[in-house]
């Protein structure tokens, strides 16, 4: 009996690891059949991408104004990090020699999709490099098939007019130009912002105890772009440029290379009287854009105002007296954004003003000729009123606290003939180039990098040995999916772990 017991033992114990075995064979080939059919994990290699994606890289905490930021590593190196590094929040130079390289960000793929719906404009998608098909390229779609597309002044135009962002593509594409959370202590650091006797910095932001004492009168803070002085170090006027602190590494420009007009500002804002009206003014070029924000309940409506005429009111006023409220007004893509703890606030708009589908203020840019944008591009070290933008904050009527002030720029996309974008030298005039539009195709898509001067992508096929009949487009037959999630972000940056266990601070999705 004793026999037959033990034999029955062994065979259970048989079964039960047949049963483990079958039960991984089967995880497997469901884990296979799901990375076939369903989701890939890719590994992101390069910055093209930047800052959405990381490639290959080192995180950096400026020594100075603390603000964090990536760098990449130089690949013609053999993705080693460079000595030095340039924070795009207060352009200090500083020593990245000792910091940790990282790999870049991986993320999921929903591979198929787009057997099932067309590609979205501002999709970041995965596809075969028409270049070199074995390759797998990620970049953002931007035109989409039929369309004729030309890239003017840094913005994707489509059939002649702008193509306008979606929230969640803008957030991604917000590129910081300067924010008072983070301020440099160094002898020779020029504040950014310049206020009348009204407004007092205070913690991170600025206070005004009591409105001007002349009638109506604003008192203004006044924001003063300044870049080192590559000849002394000394901080000079500069225009706003395309400056990405992630290339810094590369021996690029310091401050850029195109002037950049489309501004963004985020604060967080408490009236302290239901007088008190808070405006915000963009000048780029020669155009502006005022919103003037009022308390609810406020005799005086908020209003938006583009060139000098009143585009949109709303009576009843969009801000809480006694309660920090988050604004973010900008001036992007030829619109006027204001949003409001996170939602565009009912603001009637005057028939004369068409709008986005989000509900932001398309006004037609004044007339312009290429001398005068000229001039404003070329100043430097000279009176604001003669550089490419202005922003300016002001109050009046009552006291007005504002907790920071973060400016940011949109993307710019370059692609002006005679420009050289990274290393890529190529025969003007490049497609899509501005004054030489691009037509696309049935079954044809145009994608660019984020990092618009460090991204090999439609601008600048064919790179030979391509064919030199090859069209610069991303056929259909190419796309592999579209990326969704980062779902193992550069590992131990942030919290101090190891290098091999992912940073959950970093999961995020891509937009």
């Amino acid at each position: 009996m004793a026999e037959d017991m033990t034999k029955s033992k062994e065979v259970k114990d048989r079964e039960s690891l047949l049963e483990t075995l079958e039960s991984i064979i089967v995880a497997f080939v469901l884990a296979f059949v799901f990375r076939a059919f369903i989701i890939e994990a890719f590994v992101i290699p390069t910055g093209s991408m930047a800052p959405t994606l990381n490639g290959a890289h080192a995180e950096v905490v400026c020594s100075d104004c603390g603000f964090r930021f990536s760098v990449g590593a130089e690949t013609s190196s053999g993705d080693k990090m460079p000595s030095t590094c340039v924070c795009p929040n207060c352009f200090l130079v500083q020593s990245v020699t000792n910091l940790n390289l990282f790999s870049g960000d991986r993320i999921l793929v929903l591979k198929y999709l787009y057997d099932f719906q067309p590609p979205q404009r501002w999709d970041v998608m995965v596809f075969h490099n028409p270049n070199e098909p074995v390759q797998n390229y990620i970049k953002r779609l931007v035109g989409l098939p039929n369309e004729k597309i030309e890239l003017v002044d840094g913005n994707i135009t489509i059939d002649g007019h702008v193509a306008y962002k979606t929230d969640r593509a803008q957030d991604a594409l917000w590129m910081i130009v300067h924010d008072t959370r983070y301020q440099p202590k160094r002898e020779d650091w020029q504040p950014r912002w310049i206020p009348d006797n009204e407004w007092q910095p205070r913690g991170t932001g600025f206070v005004m105890d009591a409105a001007p004492t002349a009638n109506g009168a604003t008192a203004g803070l006044k924001y003063r772009h300044r870049v080192p002085n590559e000849a002394d170090g000394r901080y000079v006027l500069s225009n706003i440029l395309d400056f990405y602190g992630y290339n810094s590494s590369g021996g690029s420009p310091l401050a850029g290379t195109a002037v950049c007009t489309d501004l963004g500002l985020h604060t967080e804002v408490t009236l302290r009287d239901p007088a008190a009206t808070l405006t915000l003014r963009f000048r780029g070029y020669n155009n502006e854009v005022r919103f003037d924000l009022t308390a609810k309940g406020s005799a005086t409506p908020t209003r938006i105002y583009v060139n000098d005429q009143l585009a949109a009111q709303a009576p009843g006023g969009v801000l809480t007296v006694g309660k920090r409220t988050r604004v973010l007004a900008a001036n992007i893509d030829h619109t006027a954004m204001l949003v409001v703890d996170g939602v565009r606030p009912a603001l009637p708009v005057s028939p004369a003003w068409p709008t986005t589908d989000n509900g932001d203020i398309i006004y037609q840019p004044l007339p312009l000729t290429r001398e005068r944008k000229h001039d404003y591009d070329q100043a430097a070290n000279l009176s604001p009123k003669q550089m490419a933008t202005e922003v300016e904050v002001g109050g009046r009527g009552g006291p007005i606290d504002l907790a920071y002030l973060r400016l940011d720029r949109d993307v710019y996309y370059l692609n002006e003939g005679g420009t050289r974008i990274s290393r890529y030298e190529v025969e003007d005039p490049r497609p899509a180039s501005q004054g030489n539009p691009f037509q696309l195709h049935e079954g044809e898509y145009f994608v660019c990098g984020d990092n618009s001067p460090r991204s090999l992508d439609c601008r600048l096929w064919p790179v030979p040995p391509a064919p030199a009949d090859m069209r610069p487009v991303v056929p259909q037959k190419n796309l592999v999916g579209k990326a969704f999630f980062v779902y193992w972000p550069a590992a131990g940056t942030r919290r101090g772990v190891p290098k091999v266990v992912p940073d959950p601070s970093g999961w995020r999705m891509v937009h």
